[in-house]
């Protein structure tokens, strides 16, 4: 059993959209975990650069509340532990300084500390520190930051120490700078601790930005702050997988839209024969005796010829943009039937016959074509006379119309087959004639055959002014003996 073409093209059309929506619920699911792993990666690199900023950091206010106890504890003296102090390598210079800024103890007496900062350290608790903004050393051009904290029982004096920051700067050098990510550090004022580009860049930064371009490179800028309020800017090379997913889905999302609307279009019958026949000039129709009406799949009429305007003209109406139901009548004209039908169409006063066949490309549907002619077997009164004519004709004959069935048959005709009933099948009467009627639908000639039963007949195909079958007449030859 054959499918029909809305079934052979509805299901692949429905598969191709399911497979789609497939695709995109599973590239959406891929990039989300692809995100997700970047910023397990990112989040990553950040944890360890915040964990060992801090704990730098916690380090050095370690050592300078450590040294503190010492001086107020202990009782020591002061210049023979500042000068233990400074063997330790992050340590730079160490001061013992009063509230008013007076040098009690130092390893430099050059002193290049704001008063400003030695008054705030003398408000603060004891044991509790203060950091004071980045800064450059003079003689080594090393960055340095200072640690001031109050020493209450010595003096009412403050202990301050300069710290080197290039531990630290050759730890983010060794662990945070590579081909996938680098680092830059400022401390609570803006100034930087470790900047991973070149100098002259660094006036062109600005805080906060979401990207940075260096070198037609862009990078995307992320940062976090430390418990001190010092800024870890991270640097990450743009892999562009946000704009590789907006395209990806984007794309698999008009794909989805072009399958929907033709799996639409199968569903709702949409398109049109209009369509099919643009690039033809309807009035070729015109030139044609039979009545031609072209309908598009949703069953309205595009175009009607000349012959079938006549054919209705008792309608009001123009045969355009009106349903071929109308036209038609009651005749069932099924959709899934891909076929041509034959049908009668009574109008009130003539008869016609029609032919009605879908339109099909590429396994789809894409309208109708009806073609009427006058049913000339609907005038009694020939089909009167021919009977007559039959009769008086005195030898046998048989008409045997196109459905392959018997049209007429005079009386002799009768004595020499059983059966010859109007309207019975040719096969019935006799396979072996039928057979050879069949055999010579094409023939243009007369054919003379002899069946086994003993009678023999001359066979004449007979086709109308457009070439087209009507018949056969069979004569059966006089020397035949009736039964």
């Amino acid at each position: 059993m054959k499918q029909s073409p809305l079934i052979r093209t509805f299901f692949p059309s429905f598969f191709t959209v399911f497979l789609i929506s497939i695709f995109i619920v599973f590239a959406i699911m891929e990039y989300r975990h692809t995100k997700n792993l970047f910023s397990q990666y990112e989040a990553g690199i950040q944890q360890i650069a915040l964990s060992n900023t801090n704990r730098f950091l916690d380090d050095i206010n370690n050592i300078t509340v450590d040294a503190a106890r010492r001086i107020e504890v202990q009782n020591i003296n002061i210049n023979q532990h500042i000068d233990t102090l400074i063997r330790n390598p992050l340590i730079k210079d160490v001061y013992v300084l009063t509230s008013d800024g007076n040098i009690i103890a130092a390893s430099n007496a050059e002193r290049t500390i704001s008063n400003s900062l030695v008054s705030d350290a003398a408000k603060l608790k004891k044991y509790t520190t203060l950091m004071s903004p980045v800064h450059d050393d003079k003689t080594s051009g090393n960055k340095l930051v200072t640690i001031f904290t109050p020493l209450p029982n010595y003096e009412q004096g403050i202990l301050v120490i300069d710290f080197s920051l290039e531990k630290f700067q050759n730890m983010i050098l060794q662990d945070l700078i590579s081909k996938n990510f680098t680092v830059a550090v400022f401390d609570q004022n803006g100034n930087a601790v470790f900047w991973p580009f070149e100098d002259k860049l660094l006036s062109g930064f600005v805080f906060n930005q979401e990207s940075y371009v260096l070198e037609n490179k862009r990078y995307n800028v992320l940062s976090a702050q430390t418990d001190n309020a010092w800024l870890i800017y991270f640097f990450f090379p743009a892999n562009n997988i946000e704009i590789f997913r907006a395209i990806t889905v984007l794309l698999l999302v008009f794909a989805l839209y072009v399958c929907l609307y033709e799996l639409l279009v199968e569903y709702w019958g949409v398109n049109t024969a209009k369509t099919y026949f643009e690039n033809i000039d309807f009035a070729i129709f015109n030139q044609i005796n039979e009545g031609v009406i072209i309908a598009n799949n949703s069953g309205r009429i595009l175009f009607a010829n000349e012959t079938a305007h006549h054919m209705f003209a008792e309608r009001k109406n123009l045969l355009r943009n009106v349903r071929l139901k109308e036209i038609l009548g009651n005749v069932d004209l099924q959709r899934e039937n891909y076929g041509s039908q034959s049908f009668s169409l009574k109008l009130s006063d003539k008869l016609l016959k029609a032919i009605h066949s879908p339109i099909i490309k590429n396994n789809k549907i894409l309208g109708s074509l009806t073609v009427l002619r006058n049913e000339v077997d609907g005038d009694t009164s020939i089909s009167h006379v021919m009977d007559k004519v039959f009769e008086s004709i005195p030898q046998g004959i048989i008409f045997v119309n196109k459905q392959h069935e018997i049209s007429q048959a005079n009386l002799i005709a009768k004595c020499y087959f059983a059966n010859l009933i109007k309207g019975i099948s040719i096969e019935l009467v006799d396979r072996e004639l039928a057979d050879f009627i069949y055999k010579n639908i094409d023939s243009g000639s007369v054919k003379r055959v002899q069946l086994s039963s003993g009678v023999t007949c001359e066979v004449t195909p007979v086709h109308d002014e457009d070439g087209i079958y009507v018949g056969t007449v069979v004569y059966i030859l006089s020397e035949t003996t009736a039964i």
